[in-house]
């Protein structure tokens, strides 16, 4: 257990810890939640995507998709029925688009990635259920493990790399600082990805595997303008790849692989036999 804790088990921090693991389950459940992820089509050339309609292409600004339909197929791009041609923009872009293919099944194109390709990701809301999905097992709720850490911002940042759930060859990221945590009287220092305004932190411990997920857990965190920053382990996360194979998610670099248990935060999925 780690030795800083930060504030006593009230019934405050409690409430809230409560609310954000009702949130959460909410979120994987949700229609376009972790949960309901049923396709991720990477598209180089013209084709044909299974399970949905239409014809898909790399539209030529480079900016997203092309589909290709008539006005029977029923795919609605941006509220406007597709009947001929219509450009689906990258989820990540200034105006990204939005599909929905019927009552059940949404999309919307990711991308880049590293060769420049677009993905079409097709959501399916009923996915959860069909899949008996029951809850995500959690450790209870311990002040111990919201511990207070820092942030040392470093110029060009710090390079690291990491593989891939999917497999494949290493892939180099960079950091922007160190994050620094004590344990045990021990400093542990940890690199994390930029994730918008907050960083996140791919990391395994001495339950993974075991007690929980095998590819490790995330950690998202804010650092304050001062460098000090909340790390609450009873936040961390098994990654979306534990809810569906359609997501390829980030393993934890050699460094962020700690030899003791943080036993904080959630555990596994579990899925009704």
């Amino acid at each position: 257990m780690n030795d800083a804790p930060v504030t006593a088990p009230d019934d405050e921090a409690i409430a809230q810890h409560a609310a954000f693991r009702r949130k959460r389950d909410a979120s994987v459940r949700g229609p376009q939640g972790a949960l309901a992820l049923v396709t991720t089509a990477w598209v180089s050339e013209p084709t044909q995507i299974e399970g949905v309609p239409g014809t898909w292409a790399p539209s030529p600004a480079g900016d997203g998709l092309v589909v290709t339909a008539d006005a029977a197929a029923g795919i609605i791009v941006d509220g406007e029925t597709v009947d001929g041609e219509a450009t689906v923009y990258g989820h990540e872009t200034m105006t990204p688009s939005s599909v929905r293919f019927d009552e059940r099944r949404t999309g919307f194109v990711i991308g880049p990635d590293y060769h420049g390709r677009f993905a079409l990701r097709v959501w399916d809301a009923e996915a959860a259920e069909e899949r008996g999905f029951e809850q995500i097992t959690a450790y209870d709720y311990d002040p111990s493990w919201h511990v207070q850490g820092t942030f040392e911002p470093v110029e060009g940042g710090v390079a690291f790399e990491h593989g891939k759930s999917q497999g494949g060859s290493l892939r180099k990221a960079v950091s922007p600082g160190r994050i620094r945590f004590e344990h045990d009287g021990e400093e542990i220092e940890l690199m994390a990805l930029p994730d918008g305004d907050s960083l996140q932190i791919v990391f395994a411990d001495a339950t993974t595997g075991d007690e929980t997920y095998e590819v490790g857990r995330f950690l998202f965190i804010k650092p304050r303008h001062d460098g000090t920053v909340d790390l609450d382990f009873n936040r961390a996360i098994v990654p979306p790849c534990a809810m569906s194979d359609q997501f390829n998610c980030p393993l934890p670099p050699a460094g962020n692989r700690l030899p003791f248990p943080i036993r904080a935060g959630e555990q596994k999925p579990v899925f009704a036999e």
